[in-house]
């Protein structure tokens, strides 16, 4: 009995770490509108809201005038391990952005995955 839960122990103890998601990061050049009605925090938060969607955050500022702010924005999402990162990023992700009342995607520079070793 004893030797039988020892060896359990000794497979839990050197099992490896399930991968059970994947974490990518899309970057874009975003359009903000600056206008009273339209908060930039506001609009980073509808982002944040996005389904799968962790972080936002602003690499750069490309250009501001009166009514457009365009920056570089990073955004980082997980996905269940091997799902269909290009499904979603074409299907979920860019389609939310562009629902988002005062913001534009001014040109879509892709995603990659991070965090793989």
């Amino acid at each position: 009995m004893m030797k039988k839960e020892l060896e359990k122990w000794r497979q839990f103890l050197t099992e490896k770490e399930r991968i059970v998601q994947d974490m990518y990061e899309a970057t874009f050049l975003l359009a903000l509108e600056q206008s009273k009605e339209i908060d930039r925090t506001e609009v980073m938060g509808f982002i944040r809201a996005i389904e799968n969607v962790t972080t936002v955050y602003r690499e750069r500022e490309v250009s501001t005038s009166r009514k457009t702010f365009v920056g570089e924005y990073t955004i980082r999402f997980v996905l269940p391990h091997g799902a269909d990162v290009k499904y979603y990023f074409d299907t979920v992700l860019k389609p939310s952005l562009r629902r988002i009342k005062g913001l534009a995607i001014q040109r879509d520079m892709g995603y990659e995955k991070i965090g793989d070793e």
